[in-house]
């Protein structure tokens, strides 16, 4: 997990360094500021009476400079897009393959469907338990590798 960087006492505020070239400012949760190549970019306040003193203390209350809501949250979209749970759920289900490669693979395969089974959306034919386990593997290596090499 990436270090929470305080700005003030309150654990409400703060800036997390989350690429080399990337610092997000959040006020409690929410993502309110972005430092990207050292350029500070404020949201305009949308939020709370709390939220307005945090974004004073993050440009110095320099309201003038602050982003409408629209563009702030492109350029937040832009340089944190939000995780790709398909793409992760991908990456777990091959590593636990790597890992259990010498395992029986009816016992694999149905872990790894179980893996894919929380991903919403993603739906197994009805036919799925009465294939054979290579085409169960060979079908469950086609998701990840779809999804890992996007």
């Amino acid at each position: 997990m990436t270090k929470k960087y305080y700005l003030r006492t309150t654990k409400n505020c703060y800036f997390m360094q989350e690429k080399p070239n990337l610092k997000v400012f959040y006020s409690y949760r929410t993502p309110v500021a972005l430092e990207i190549d050292g350029v500070l970019k404020v949201s305009q306040n949308q939020w709370t009476i709390t939220t307005a003193k945090h974004l004073s203390w993050i440009d110095g209350g320099n309201k003038k400079d602050r982003l409408k809501p629209e563009e702030f949250n492109q350029l937040l979209k832009q340089h944190k897009p939000k995780p790709d749970f398909l793409k992760t759920v991908s990456m777990v289900s091959a590593m636990f393959g790597i890992m259990t490669q010498k395992e029986d693979k009816a016992k694999v395969n149905a872990q790894k469907k179980r893996f894919f089974d929380n991903v919403q959306g993603l739906n197994f034919p009805e036919d799925w338990d009465t294939l054979p386990e290579e085409e169960k593997t060979k079908r469950l290596e086609k998701i990840e590798n779809l999804n890992l090499n996007r």
